[in-house]
This record gives C-alpha cells, structure tokens and sequence, in this order.
C-alpha cells in the first residue's frame, strides 16, 4: 500500500501513528503542496487535494484519516484500533469527532486569528471557537481523570487523533491547567508510535512557523 502523505499534517500524523502502531509495511509517498507540478501531480490522485491519501494493495483509494485507520484496522487484525464493544466504539467515534471538529476547529481558528493584526483579533467567530475549543479540552479532561487512554485502556483511533492535534495546540492555547489531559499528552509523546511521528514532523513544521508574519510559540 501507498501513503500520500505531508510529514506536519496532522492529519497524516493520524494515520501514521496508526501504520507504526500495527507495524505495517506501506510506501510513504510525501507531497509537497505548495509546488505546483507536485500539487497538480497529486490532484490526479485525490481530486479534493486533501491529505493523506492511501492507495491500497488492490488499488482503491481511500481518501479522509479516520475512515483510512478503519481500513487499516480491517486489514491488519492482530493489533486493533476500534473497539469491538458497541459502547466503546461509539464513545470513541464521538471522542474523535469532539477532538477534530472542536479541539482542532478551534485549534484552526485560534492560529488564524494569531496571524491578523493585533487590533482585528478576537471577533466573536473566535470567541466562540475557543469557548467551544475550552468546554471539549474539560471534557477530554474529565474523561482521562481514569484512564490511561480515551476510551479506556486500549489505545484507539481516537488516540491516533488526539496526538498530533494536542501538540499542534499548544502552538495556541495552554492546556496544561488540566492535569490529566496534560499528563495524558505526556503519555502519547512516549509512546513509540507517536514519539516517531512527532520527530519526523517537527522540522517541517518549524520551518513553517518561521515564515509567519506574526511569529507563536513551539513547545
């Protein structure tokens, strides 16, 4: 199988946490959006432009990070990333929506907002998101007061997402008034898997930030 990939996507992060983890062979193939014929090359494959994308061994193509874990976790059975229990599953599905849609959302939001002028900052579209981004950190936070994962003591999908969108957040917003979220986060940057992730990742994504107008920190 083929990973189309960009090593400080956090979404490609995802999915490769979840290859390491179930020590899959794959061929990683990294894209470059901001050249043109490499950008113009990869829209041949994912017509969206979106990354990752991964190509299996029978030649689909399979588009959107956590619907590729599901494939992944399908294909390699022994290490599993999506809980056979009915409750637990549907906890992580929702976990995992939590995460992306109002962590990364307002993750999203809050870094865009760094990038205006000081004085069109903090509008109400952001005031919102933050307040949004807040109530899903407490919320991550009231879950782990348990655990050592999210859904429990399996590490999931949820997981695999959950990551790289906390360290990306930390580039934003200070979560670490949350002890057990940030005690959780500790434990993802240990974990083989993800401490792989992050290393491979961090140069790119410091070579990004060192090009923006309005510099933020990195942690």
């Amino acid at each position: 199988m083929k990973l189309y990939y960009a090593p400080a996507s956090s979404y490609s992060q995802r999915v490769l946490i979840a290859l390491y983890e179930k020590e899959l062979d794959f061929t990683p193939i990294e894209v470059n959006l901001f050249d043109a014929e490499s950008r113009n090359e990869y829209f041949q494959i994912n017509r969206f432009g979106k990354i990752p994308t991964l190509i299996t061994d029978d030649g689909e193509i399979l588009l959107e990070a956590s619907i590729i874990i599901e494939y992944l976790d399908s294909y390699q059975k022994q290490i599993s990333l999506i809980p056979k229990d009915i409750n637990a599953n549907l906890e992580m599905r929702m976990l995992e929506r939590i995460i992306d849609v109002y962590v990364n959302g307002g993750r999203e939001a809050l870094f865009k907002d760094s990038q205006r002028s000081p004085n069109e900052r903090g509008n109400k579209e952001v005031v919102k998101a933050k307040r949004l981004l807040e109530s899903a950190c407490n919320l991550l936070d009231e879950k782990l007061a348990n655990r050592n994962w999210l859904v429990g003591d399996a590490f999931t999908l949820a997981d695999c997402s959950a990551a790289p969108t906390l360290a990306y957040l930390q580039i934003v917003y200070d979560y670490q008034h949350l002890e057990n979220l940030t005690a959780y986060f500790k434990r993802l940057s240990e974990k083989p898997s993800v401490a792989k992730v992050f290393a491979s990742g961090r140069e790119q994504m410091m070579q990004m930030l060192s090009t923006l107008k309005y510099p933020v920190n990195w942690e």
